[in-house]
């Protein structure tokens, strides 16, 4: 069997796995929402830093604040007025925190949860490799040599309560990233590492955060759906129904919720009146199909609301036209 041979066989067989993993796959209905199950007002504080790499948690707490202030159902309250406010009661060069002056700074900044941490460890290594440059027949006929440099940064962040004090999440995180540089190549340093590294525990502060104190939930109005293994498609996705349309279909996937929350879909009229409720417990991965008939409806505005242990997640409008 020559190269090309071989080429085209995994070229066919890579296809097909490509297409058999597409058919697995569920498509997402389009919209998202969060859903708060408590008021996410949340400050930032200062990091420690236990390390021997100055301003590490500086950038830390930087990148933590950029993720968080990008995360769905999250409200951070900005950093520079933070720390001035501190400054002034003389809270910012506290070195532990204690809950009597946690519960201080929540009710002077108006916020009711308190996240901080710190660097107890950066991990700075380069080690010796080699790059290939010629590859043939599958294997590497000619490389140079190579640094590969790494950061790894360990941390913990603890989640206080703003009104009590109280610890109420707390973990140890870390992240890592590495630079290859051929030689003669230029090294670009280690803070970009250690950048991208806090990056990567901002990332999981948010998660923790999310999964702690939010759930989430996709779901599309459309026009048909069909079931698929244990999930279902929507087809022709829309916000504008006719009489003769048959029914308007409601799909919704619990992407990221507690066993045995509860679910409760609304079908209600421009003056709010409901037309139709269905009650479900759900669990986390399950998928549901709503429905509303659409004969004898008469043209107008609706609405289709889904609630989430008794919050509002969603309300999505649309209309019967004749």
């Amino acid at each position: 069997m020559d190269d090309s041979t071989s080429v085209l066989i995994a070229l066919i067989v890579g296809i097909a796995l490509v297409v058999g993993m597409f058919a697995l796959i569920i498509p997402e209905p389009s919209q998202r929402a969060v859903v708060a199950l408590d008021r996410l007002d949340i400050a930032v504080l200062r990091f420690g830093n236990g390390s021997s790499w100055p301003g590490a948690e500086d950038t830390l707490r930087a990148r933590t604040e950029t993720r968080l202030v990008n995360t769905p159902g999250m409200t951070v309250y900005s950093r520079t007025e933070l720390d001035q406010l501190l400054t002034e009661q003389t809270l910012g060069e506290a070195g532990f925190l204690d809950q009597a002056t946690a519960a201080r700074i929540g009710s002077l900044i108006g916020v009711n949860k308190l996240v901080t941490g710190t660097v107890y460890s950066v991990q700075a290594t380069a080690e010796d490799t080699s790059v290939c440059e010629q590859w043939a027949g599958g294997e590497c006929i000619a490389s140079v040599p190579a640094t590969r440099y790494n950061v790894r940064v360990l941390s913990q962040v603890s989640v206080l309560n703003a009104h009590t004090g109280q610890i109420e999440r707390a973990a140890d995180v870390s992240g890592a990233a590495s630079q290859l540089v051929k030689e003669g190549g230029t090294f670009s340093g280690y803070d970009p590492l250690i950048a991208a590294s806090a990056d990567d525990i901002a990332g999981e502060i948010a998660l923790l955060l999310s999964e702690t104190y939010t759930r989430e939930l996709r779901y599309g109005l459309y026009r048909e759906v069909r079931p698929k293994r244990q999930g279902f498609v929507g087809g022709g996705e829309t916000q504008r129904f006719a009489v003769g349309d048959g029914a308007a279909y409601l799909i919704v996937h619990c992407t990221r919720i507690e066993n045995g929350d509860s679910f409760v879909v609304r079908w209600v009229d421009a003056a709010g009146g409901e037309m139709q409720r269905t009650e479900d417990i759900v669990a986390r991965g399950d998928w549901r199909e709503y429905r509303l008939p659409l004969d004898g409806r008469s043209p107008g505005r609706y609405a289709a609301i889904g609630e989430l242990n008794g919050m509002q997640a969603f309300r999505i409008e649309f209309i019967i036209a004749t």
